[in-house]
């Protein structure tokens, strides 16, 4: 199915193939089908570029996960999601003081959510090397 996506793709289908591929566990597949999805899309972020980059963390492409978060959190410089995921990228790259600062940004009861292991794990659904760092993080704060 994902070679007959590829000869006709398809920037929508190729998103939703990758969540699903991502959710399952198969993350160098979903970030080959995000990494399509936005070579069509470029000119535009998203909120999936978030999504994107989600694999490529748990992949240890830190870098390329850094990369996509900065464009996301210059176009949604306020959604805690984008500030979590940024703050648990600097924290991976060693910069624990300025992670928790960025993560100190979110709102009280809105970072309560990030403490939460049902809601990382089922509503967010991020990897497990993100949730590893994002606890990190948490309990640095005292969250």
């Amino acid at each position: 199915m994902a070679d007959s996506l590829r000869g006709k793709p398809d920037a929508v289908v190729l998103q939703n193939l990758a969540r699903a591929r991502e959710v399952n566990g198969q993350y160098s597949s979903a970030d080959k089908d995000y990494t399509l999805a936005i070579s069509m899309t470029s000119n535009e972020v998203s909120p999936f570029w978030l999504r994107s980059a989600m694999p490529k963390f748990q992949l240890g492409d830190l870098n390329g996960a850094s990369d996509l978060l900065k464009r996301v959190a210059n176009r949604f410089p306020d959604a805690p999601e984008v500030r979590a995921a940024v703050s648990t990228v600097m924290a991976a790259k060693g910069d624990l003081v300025g992670a928790q600062q960025k993560f100190l940004q979110i709102p009280d009861r809105q970072r309560l959510n990030y403490s939460d292991n049902d809601y990382l794990q089922s509503t967010i659904a991020w990897p497990p090397a993100a949730i590893d760092m994002l606890k990190t993080i948490t309990k640095a704060v005292g969250d």
